[in-house]
């Protein structure tokens, strides 16, 4: 009885750990949502390139955040989204914000576009 609830218990532990979400699964499926089709694989490279797909990156200097390492001079356009800087490192608001970011701008908004 012992062994089959010992084998049951790893069974499913196993199950779980197969199905969690990593932090790139989180960030890819946020870009996903974010961006169109179209650009979708640019995008990930982008956010790749500038925080490793760390949604809680932040540059040496303090000035660029998360997924996309947003500059703190689109806090006004994150505000007009219905959120507060605090919210930035939550990936699918960072790539919300990025997605108006490259709307706007394109790709050259970023040192890695």
């Amino acid at each position: 009885m012992k062994r089959t609830l010992a084998i049951a218990a790893l069974a499913l532990g196993l199950i779980l750990a197969s199905s969690a979400c990593t932090q790139d699964d989180a960030s890819v499926s946020a870009i996903k949502r974010a961006f169109p089709a179209s650009q979708f694989d640019k995008a990930v490279r982008v956010a790749t390139c500038e925080s490793g797909l760390d949604p809680k990156a932040v540059s040496p200097g303090g000035g660029n955040w998360g997924l996309f390492q947003i500059n703190k001079v689109h806090a006004p356009t994150l505000r007009k989204m219905g959120y507060t800087w605090d919210d930035i490192t939550d990936p699918i608001v960072n790539a919300k914000l990025a997605r108006i970011i490259y709307d706007d701008s394109g790709w050259q908004a970023w040192s890695c576009g």
